[in-house]
């Protein structure tokens, strides 16, 4: 039986775990960008600060009383550059599933619960970042009804 609910304290174990794991394929695809996990939860205070925020939110998928997905989503009033409009913003910062979970249908679910809480912080809408490998999650999201609005380029200079 699969269950989505905010994460709590107790769930960070299993929270840094699947960290570890989206970190490490980022990592293996992009090592000049992403630093390799260590186990030793360099990440602590970004998961925490998602925790503790009534602007942020952790939920996690449980099956069979195990993590095996985690989202965080926040809500920003202030528009991240002067030249745009404030308004009530939700961002998806992370969400990552224990890759045996994948592909039945817990993504939606958590992305559905990410939508709900930034309705319900009035969220105008909700945005994300896909790295140009990733092209699962990238059908995912379109999938769910996501659409490009930009693109983030970069070029080496070295």
């Amino acid at each position: 039986m699969l269950s989505i609910r905010e994460a709590r304290e107790a769930d960070l174990p299993s929270i840094y775990r699947l960290s570890d794991a989206i970190n490490m394929e980022h990592h293996v695809n992009m090592p000049k960008d992403f630093i390799k996990p260590d186990g030793n939860h360099d990440d602590e205070s970004y998961w925490r600060r998602f925790l503790e925020d009534d602007s942020s939110a952790v939920f996690v998928a449980e099956r069979n009383a195990n993590v095996v997905g985690v989202i965080s989503v926040s809500v920003s009033n202030k528009a991240p550059f002067p030249f745009l409009v404030s308004r009530p913003r939700a961002y998806v910062a992370t969400i990552v599933l224990d890759k045996a979970f994948r592909g039945q249908g817990i993504g939606r679910h958590l992305m559905s619960a990410a939508e709900d809480f930034a309705k319900a912080k009035g969220a105008s809408d909700i945005r994300l970042e896909v790295m140009a490998f990733n092209a699962s999650a990238l059908a995912f999201y379109e999938e769910l009804g996501y659409e490009n609005m930009s693109y983030r380029l970069m070029k080496p200079l070295f």
